[in-house]
């Protein structure tokens, strides 16, 4: 493990840059439908994840990135155990982004998303220095609702109605979002 490349730490995880040789060990993930389960765009093959990482890694390496890529590790065992990353929403100058993660299914319901999340919460406002975090899930995705509402005390702003076709049919998302001053509470 180099050091250099890690970008967080913490109970159960370490984010890392996303290298190429990680396309592997996700591309195993494509074959499991707990791994898409959450996820818009469903299942992909594994030379589809493979392009994905190859992609991912090529927009993380551009000097002025407008989204970054973190391979998701269990520190225990250095195993790649998801992805996650953080998307400029609009203008750089605006300071909003997305983030998310996604974790293999033996990793799921066990904390571990809850605790990653809020690591990239805080990379996002102290690392990147955004004004305002948005998160979103699908709209049956209970945990996911209660850990952005219920742990991370985030601003449910609603429903993303149907807003892109996928292969398996209209997907709608919740929608929710912090503020750097809600966060600076929040911390405090």
């Amino acid at each position: 493990m180099n050091s250099d490349s890690v970008i967080a730490e913490g109970d159960g995880y370490r984010l890392r840059q996303l290298r190429l040789g990680d396309a592997k060990v996700l591309a195993e993930f494509a074959e499991d439908e707990r791994y898409w389960l959450f996820l818009a765009d469903g299942t992909r093959t594994p030379d589809q994840v493979r392009q994905l990482v190859m992609d991912s890694v090529s927009a993380s390496s551009r000097p002025q990135a407008r989204e970054h890529w973190w391979a998701v590790e269990d520190p225990a065992s250095d195993t790649v155990i998801g992805t996650a990353n953080l998307k400029y929403i609009g203008e750089k100058a605006d300071r909003n982004g997305s983030i998310g993660c996604t974790l293999a299914p033996d990793f799921q319901g066990k904390g571990l998303g809850a605790r990653l999340g809020w690591a990239l919460v805080v990379l996002a406002f102290e690392a990147f220095n955004l004004h305002r975090v948005e998160c979103t899930c699908a709209v049956d995705n209970d945990a996911s609702v209660h850990i952005m509402k219920n742990t991370y005390g985030m601003f449910h702003e609603g429903i993303r109605r149907e807003y892109r076709h996928t292969a398996r049919g209209w997907w709608s998302s919740h929608v929710f979002s912090i503020l750097e001053g809600e966060y600076a509470e929040k911390t405090k």
